[in-house]
């Protein structure tokens, strides 16, 4: 399940060319917003540290050290769309299923981690970026503009990653008036929900497809 980990990842030789690429990255983030790519690679290299606390976490948890031990993959073999929509509709299975439906996204489209230098760290940064439509799904947010800032607020809140507290910081500023207005009242909200909950990285989202979405949200404190 990690073969497209280890033939996708780049070495970069040196300092130079690990900031040289860093910087490349910011700036194509920056030019082309909605190219995913250019901000997961952004993530990548200026979150390894992080990245460590984060599998840290995971070890110290035994729900997360199952996750290391097994690492499961988010793909559309892993969740069929079609299977997941015969469940029962208060299903997280269903909710996530439907919400994937309804947007024609493919959890197949997520780039693949490209710099991380350790398989593990990479799998972690991996598993972040696949169940990333989960929290939307959890959290019941949307994909817009707006939507999305939230759920970084959420992100960078509970992981502390530099790519989506940028995300966060400098998407707020490309919102309008209203919606800008909106996300000031809803960020004590989102941000106690963040520091309240359980660390998401530390559920076995494979294991909740069955569970009723709302008892979900419950146990992992979202609500």
């Amino acid at each position: 399940m990690l073969r497209d980990l280890i033939n996708n990842h780049t070495p970069l030789k040196n300092n130079f060319e690990r900031l040289s690429t860093l910087f490349q990255c910011a700036i194509n983030a920056y030019k082309y917003p909605l190219n995913g790519n250019h901000l997961s690679q952004l993530g990548e290299l200026s979150g390894f540290y992080c990245v460590k606390d984060i599998h840290q976490r995971m070890l110290q948890h035994p729900v997360g050290q199952r996750i290391l031990n097994d690492k499961p993959r988010v793909t559309p073999e892993t969740f069929k769309i079609e299977e997941l929509l015969k469940l029962d509709e208060n299903t997280f299975g269903y909710q996530y299923g439907k919400f994937m439906r309804d947007r024609d996204f493919s959890s197949g489209e997520r780039p693949i981690v490209k710099y991380i230098p350790d398989l593990e760290l990479a799998y972690v940064y991996q598993r972040y970026k696949e169940i990333h439509d989960f929290i939307h799904v959890l959290l019941m947010y949307d994909v817009s503009v707006y939507d999305e800032i939230v759920v970084k607020w959420f992100e960078m809140a509970q992981l502390g990653l530099p790519s989506a507290t940028l995300s966060a910081f400098v998407g707020s500023f490309k919102l309008n008036c209203q919606e800008k207005q909106k996300l000031i009242e809803t960020l004590p909200s989102i941000l106690k929900r963040a520091n309240k909950s359980e660390f998401i990285m530390n559920v076995y989202f494979e294991e909740h497809i069955n569970t009723d979405i709302t008892q979900l949200r419950k146990s992992l404190r979202l609500l």
